[in-house]
């Protein structure tokens, strides 16, 4: 795989190929860790009444133990339920060894830091220590909240930051974090006062002493275990920024690869060369007519990719070499060389800000003329090229080219698995049909040495749930779609009546969120709400949980996973149809030909996994704890009648199963 200066915004530099960080192999010896999940141990100590003692945790436990002492690779798929979290960090904390424990995201991230880890500090026979960190756009930036107090800002925010600027400068001894969200800092606010892609200034920034997130990778280095997220994992294997460590707990290890392709993607959006012209250091610097002669090769450039193939297209292929991209690349040249003559503004004082400014402006002139050339350039066999269109808008204006790589298991393989050779990756949903092969495929894990395991929930799904495949409802598009779209609409009605409300309807994509949201909605006497009506995500679920008459929530993507609503708030989950990525899809279409190629099958090595694997985290909403009881109502018939829907049954929870509504209506009944 070639790797080329991808995403240099975020790291200073990034070598063409990974350096996988060398790690000498050290024996970790680890105790018993039985006695923590006996119901007389310290995890009931630490929970109380909430104690249950769930043998799934404890199995996995003992795996990881194992893991651990050998040196072993994991790949663990732990059910819902199972207590993931405490059955690695436990053995990790008795072994004493350093560990990065990696989240899919910031709000798990958060879940780790805020509730599990201070909760085995009360409780551990170990002392250990323990650090949280985050992006860099994620802390407060001292220059930047520096500024914000000398401007002019909106009524009412001017006493906002200067009391946000009081608790700072009271609290030097280090006791407040910088991290936004710790504390709760409103989105406004937030992006007054940190640092962006463009306005961190590195080690030359004059208040680089008292950066936060300096502090908080400083406090990293000093930790035991240290809790980042999979984007900023990610980039740390791509150029590491953090000492290297012996183990590694990769928590909903299926999301990786997408992080680490987004951390390996170019991308260029319209506006992206207009910021840069019109950046301060570049309006002074560089010559009127070259900067004139790169604003119309970017709107050349743009215009050319907004000819996509079809009106309906939202992401579109782009081949061969686009002469414009070349051509703009030679002009940013030729201002990086500008700006190269015009160093340093300021003579005799090598640290004054705007000299600081200048040298960011030259390595940024640098970044995006090799980012273009890259992106103009007929990408690598491995790489795929494209075009999306941002939302609902159309028009160069609202146009992303991208390049990213088609798959990151040889990196991951090189960067993660070699060196650590203790890398653990778990998560609810990792297996299809009982075995790892596709997150191998997918993250590069080894076949040999690896400590595999697929450890159930320890739900009653036979009692707490019901499993409704319905016959007659084949998605259809073209001439039958209108008819198609009726029946699901029909079908969803008569759930959502059964169920009194209390209902996800999760659909694979926003366009049927919407056509069913506007079908049904008016014709339920419950609140309904619809993911995009201006609220965030955890507003939407806060006003779901909230609604005592039962809502409805129509959502589509990011509601299929990482959702947690216990409880009888959330009692059924329908899903539109079995999430088969869409084949016309450019990204799609170039990783199914390189299967082709090498005279595989596409379907079954990429599309089902992928469909059974999104399926097992859209029915994972619903029974979240041992009270749960619910119906997962999948309405696409091909399930019952193609070969495939066995495979895809057997890999979903236990559940009761039936094809009539009249089982379902009794479910509902049954449990008022």
């Amino acid at each position: 795989m070639t790797y080329i200066n991808i995403r240099r915004n975020i790291l200073d530099d990034m070598p063409e190929t990974p350096h996988p960080i060398e790690m000498e192999e050290e024996r970790i010896e680890v105790p018993d860790v039985a006695p923590a999940f006996a119901r007389d141990g310290m995890i009931a100590r630490a929970l109380g009444q909430r104690y249950r003692y769930r043998a799934g945790q404890a199995e996995m436990a003992q795996l990881v133990r194992q893991s651990l002492i050998e040196g072993r690779p994991a790949l663990l798929e732990a059910g819902t339920g199972c207590g993931k979290s405490f059955a690695y960090l436990i053995p990790v904390i008795a072994s004493g060894a350093r560990a990065f424990v990696s989240t899919a995201n910031k709000t798990l991230q958060t879940q780790l830091w805020e509730k599990d880890i201070p909760t085995l500090r009360k409780v551990s026979p170990r002392p250990f220590t323990a650090a949280l960190l985050k992006g860099r756009a994620n802390y407060i930036c001292h220059l930047k909240l520096q500024k914000a107090q000398q401007q002019l800002t909106l009524p009412g925010q001017e006493q906002t930051i200067a009391d946000l600027a009081a608790r700072i400068y009271e609290a030097e001894d280090g006791t407040i974090s910088g991290d936004v969200e710790e504390m709760r800092l409103s989105g406004r606010l937030r992006e007054a006062i940190t640092a962006g892609r463009r306005d961190c200034l590195g080690r030359e920034c004059p208040m680089h002493d008292r950066c936060y997130y300096e502090w908080a990778k400083l406090r990293a280095e000093k930790a035991d275990i240290v809790v980042v997220n999979h984007a900023l994992l990610a980039f740390n294997l791509i150029m590491p920024f953090l000492s290297p460590r012996p183990v590694i707990v990769v928590d909903e290890a299926h999301e990786l690869e997408r992080y680490v392709i987004n951390a390996l993607r170019l991308g260029m959006e319209y506006d992206t060369i207009p910021q840069f012209i019109n950046d301060g250091v570049v309006m002074r610097h560089a010559p009127d007519k070259v900067r004139q002669g790169a604003m119309l090769l970017n709107s050349d450039l743009f215009e050319r990719l907004s000819h996509k193939p079809s009106e309906r297209e939202r992401r579109w292929a782009v081949p061969g070499e686009i002469e414009e991209g070349l051509a703009l690349t030679d002009r940013i040249n030729k201002i990086h060389k500008a700006l190269l003559r015009a160093y340093p503004p300021v003579e005799g004082d090598e640290e004054s800000e705007e000299n600081a400014r200048h040298q960011a402006t030259i390595g940024w002139a640098a970044e995006l003329a090799d980012m273009v050339h890259a992106l103009a350039e007929e990408p690598p066999a491995d790489h795929a090229r494209y075009c999306e269109e941002r939302g609902r808008l159309t028009g160069p204006g609202n146009i992303t080219l991208y390049r990213e790589p088609i798959q990151v298991a040889d990196f991951l393989q090189e960067a993660l698995f070699e060196p650590v050779k203790r890398t653990i990756c778990t998560g609810a949903t990792l297996a299809v049909a009982g075995g790892f092969d596709y997150l191998r495929q997918q993250i590069g894990a080894p076949r040999k040495r690896a400590i595999e395991r697929v450890i159930a929930s320890p739900f009653d799904y036979p009692n707490q749930a019901l499993l409704y495949t319905p016959n007659g409802l084949i998605p259809q598009y073209g001439e039958g779609e209108e008819t198609y779209a009726l029946n699901l609409g029909r079908e969803i009605w008569r759930l959502i009546q059964a169920s009194r409300g209390r209902a996800f309807v999760l659909c694979t994509s926003r366009r049927r969120m919407t056509e069913m949201y506007e079908l049904i909605s008016p014709h339920l006497e419950y609140t309904c709400y619809c993911q995009g009506d201006g609220l965030s995500r955890a507003e939407l679920l806060e006003l779901f949980q909230n609604d005592a008459g039962g809502a409805v929530l129509f959502a589509t993507k990011s509601f299929w996973e990482g959702v947690d609503v216990p409880g009888e708030a959330l009692s059924l989950v329908i899903i539109d149809k079995i999430p088969f990525t869409p084949h016309f899809d450019p990204v799609v279409q170039h990783r199914q030909q390189r299967i082709r190629d090498r005279g595989g099958n596409p379907f079954n090595e990429m599309t089902l996994p992928e469909a059974i694997l999104a399926l097992k985290q859209g029915v994972g909403r619903l029974i979240r704890a041992e009270s749960d009881r619910g119906v997962i109502a999948i309405l696409d018939s091909r399930i019952n009648t193609k070969r495939y829907g066995q495979q895809i049954v057997a890999s979903l929870p236990r559940a009761r199963r039936t094809r009539s509504i009249a089982d379902v209506k009794r479910f509902f009944e049954d449990g008022k």
